[in-house]
């Protein structure tokens, strides 16, 4: 892993937990690059990530699916864009098989839901 990308992670992670104690508010219009993609960063690419030669939730000898640390949406394209826009159910609902995060892990917080939730029905109309 290079040292900015190790800087980012962190970066991101620190931002995330400092939201986290604030009781964050969703924005009524989230942006990848100021909302999501930090989100994105702290909790989903340490499984979905472009460097992974096996996503777990690939099946075997396909592609690895969900690479999510593109600094812009627009960069997202094809299937992980489609799987990204998805995200919102199997974020909120901990009773399907492809729960995100899958446990043991735990769930994103409220405020990440929401945000997430909100940033993909504001695309899904976009698309």
């Amino acid at each position: 892993m290079t040292t900015m990308r190790t800087l980012m992670l962190l970066a991101a992670g620190l931002g995330a937990a400092t939201l986290i104690g604030c009781g964050a508010d969703v924005p009524e219009h989230p942006t990848w690059q100021n909302d999501v993609f930090p989100i994105v960063v702290a909790r989903c690419v340490r499984c979905h990530d472009s460097d992974k030669t096996a996503d777990p939730l690939s099946l075997p000898g396909t592609a690895v699916l969900g690479n999510f640390d593109f600094p812009s949406f627009d960069q997202l394209q094809g299937l992980d864009r489609s799987v990204f826009l998805t995200a919102p159910t199997y974020i909120r609902d901990r009773s399907l098989p492809l729960t995100m995060p899958p446990l043991p892990a735990a769930q994103l917080a409220q405020w990440q839901i929401d945000t997430i939730t909100r940033f993909v029905n504001d695309n899904k109309t976009t698309q």
